[in-house]
């Protein structure tokens, strides 16, 4: 069984169409790319799978439960957790409170003068580990938008995994990167799945076939093919309405 699957996922919006009838799933340790052009659909699914809007028709599931009615909160809790195009940080609080703030969330506790200090400790051990699991040990002191945009694009994702989710979805995580940062947040994404599933978003189609396992093309609220990286590369119908030859060629 897969860990996480969408079938015939429906929404409309009065006359139109914007998701029809879409299935995927996503595997254990699977990194599944979801791309398409502006316009296909890609945000009102990715809301739907998150518990931001309710499908007409369908059913969610992540780990043999339905997960479909449950509201956003519910679904992290079930092991879905995700990074939005606009990262969620609290930029004036530093590095560490940004991480303390999500490590207290998740554990159900919180910061209290009472509270017993072995606690106490272990939230901020916590915290720190999710600093150097993705490479911002030496900046925990830092204020949170004072980063650099890779940085604090970093530091949302490290606020996604406070969480420990099952199934991680990434929404334009290289959104306003540059080539070198774009570069470290590949490498982190690669380091990412031996502890969980990715559900990646994104236009940087060399990033997506360096990453991916499979690939899901949604086109005008549809899927109109799923494969391996050479499949959709290879794909003339593709290469046709949305990457282009040279494109798909560039980020072989």
């Amino acid at each position: 069984m897969s860990l996480f699957q969408v079938e015939g996922l429906v929404k409309r919006f009065g006359g139109l169409l914007a998701t029809d009838h879409v299935s995927l799933s996503v595997e254990h340790g699977e990194v599944h790319a979801l791309i398409g052009p502006n316009g296909a659909g890609k945000t009102t699914l990715v809301n739907q799978i998150s518990g931001l809007l309710a499908p007409d028709e369908g059913r969610v599931t992540l780990g043999g439960v339905d997960i479909t009615a449950l509201p956003m909160h519910r679904r992290v809790a079930h092991g879905l957790s995700r990074c939005f195009q606009v990262t969620r940080i609290f930029p004036k609080q530093s590095v560490r409170d940004n991480l303390l703030l999500a490590v207290q969330a998740h554990s159900g506790s919180s910061f209290r003068f009472w509270q017993p200090r072995t606690q106490a400790h272990a939230l901020y051990a916590q915290a720190e580990q999710l600093a150097e699991r993705v490479g911002l040990q030496h900046s925990l002191n830092a204020t949170a938008g004072a980063l650099p945009h890779g940085a604090q694009r970093t530091l949302d994702v490290a606020l996604a995994l406070a969480s420990a989710p099952k199934l991680l979805l990434l929404d334009e995580p290289m959104a306003g990167m540059g080539p070198d940062e774009s570069q470290q947040m590949v490498q982190l994404i690669e380091t990412l799945r031996r502890d969980m599933a990715v559900l990646l978003i994104e236009h940087d189609m060399e990033a997506v076939f360096r990453l991916a396992d499979r690939i899901s093309v949604l086109v005008y609220g549809r899927v109109l093919t799923a494969g391996t990286p050479d499949e959709i590369r290879n794909h003339p119908e593709v290469q046709a309405v949305y990457l282009g030859t040279e494109t798909l060629e560039a980020a072989a």
